[in-house]
């Protein structure tokens, strides 16, 4: 995969050696992957001054970090940005896949935005070690490093929140609509919500997604389901699968609310 630019020179010299101990924190080696020359440049000089213990190495490509990890030195830990490394239209997730298994038994940890809520389910399923959300400061972010280097994981709640209910049915889970209209794990969450007459805003909140993309979703289930409004979707959706359930059910939908 091309690189966005040469990696940044590291300040650990070429021994590649983690920093000494300060403030009671003993040394750690970390290595950086992202194709993003700002991000990368920016990330790693903050978590060195942050914590001079903490000995960061950039690279700007898989094959350059697969050279570092092939050093006599090698990291205790790999932080990748994820999104950099995803061709323009491509699928995160799938890149995710595609890292699996590439630092062989180095712990990985990838950032991750926050916008694709299934991004951590797939990160545990395939072995990673953590997710930490852009959202977090450069103190999260050093401690994040630190768990996962010293054998942890790193889900923040939010994250954790979602690998739960991603493995729990309820019995309340939006019926799949009949007639052809297919709706995403992401929509019918969704959906439910809407059911409850919740706002854009509140959906946004509970799902852990900004809400311009609640209303991205919102517009989705109303296409998929062929309804003008909110309230709409939500009769068509259950009154497909069941035709007995009365009209009544979306009363408490409310309006199209931002």
């Amino acid at each position: 995969m091309a690189s966005n630019g040469q990696a940044a020179p590291s300040s650990c010299g070429a021994a590649y050696a983690p920093g000494p101990a300060s403030n009671g924190h003993r040394g750690i080696a970390a290595l950086l992957l992202d194709e993003t020359p700002l991000t990368r440049e920016s990330l790693s000089a903050g978590l060195s001054l942050r914590d001079p213990s903490l000995c960061v190495r950039t690279a700007a490509s898989l094959n350059e970090a697969k050279a570092v990890l092939a050093e006599d030195s090698a990291p205790a830990v790999v932080l990748c940005n994820v999104a950099s490394l995803t061709p323009p239209g491509g699928s995160v997730l799938a890149t995710l896949r595609g890292l699996a298994g590439a630092f062989g038994g180095t712990p990985l940890l990838v950032l991750s935005d926050g916008e694709d809520a299934n991004l951590p389910l797939e990160a545990s399923r395939l072995g990673v070690r953590g997710c930490l959300p852009t959202s977090v400061g450069l103190a999260v972010a050093r401690e994040a490093l630190r768990l996962v280097a010293g054998g942890g994981t790193f889900f923040p709640s939010p994250f954790l929140h979602r690998l739960l209910q991603s493995d729990e049915a309820t019995e309340d889970d939006p019926p799949t609509p009949s007639g052809g209209a297919a709706l995403t794990a992401r929509q019918r969450g969704v959906l439910q919500r809407l059911r409850e007459g919740k706002s854009n805003r509140v959906i946004a909140q509970e799902l852990g997604i900004s809400e311009n993309t609640a209303k991205v979703h919102v517009r989705g289930i109303l296409r998929a389901l062929g309804a003008s409004n909110r309230a709409e979707a939500v009769r068509k959706a259950w009154r497909l699968a069941d035709p007995t359930v009365p009209q009544a059910l979306s009363r408490d939908c409310g309006r199209d609310r931002d």
